[in-house]
């Protein structure tokens, strides 16, 4: 008798990226852990705002998913 147990793992992601702002043409990046935080403030030198997060310009979406990506730190879009 052969049995189809599926495991599924659980997801994580580093960033999250809020593209639906008050200010059209901006967005905004969420990190979601301590790395990301670290990324975002002293790799990549982004200045944040009093809810941790980075405004980043809509047309930069993608190169920011891409340079996290590098540093092997998942990004959602939102």
């Amino acid at each position: 008798m052969f049995y189809n147990f599926k495991t599924y793992m659980a997801v994580t992601t580093d960033f999250q990226i809020i593209s639906n702002t008050a200010i059209p043409g901006l967005s905004l990046v969420m990190p979601l852990n301590e790395d990301a935080y670290n990324y975002l403030t002293e790799e990549i030198g982004h200045a944040v705002l009093a809810d941790g997060s980075a405004p980043l310009f809509t047309d930069n979406v993608g190169d920011f998913i891409s340079d996290a990506g590098w540093a092997q730190l998942s990004t959602s879009l939102v």
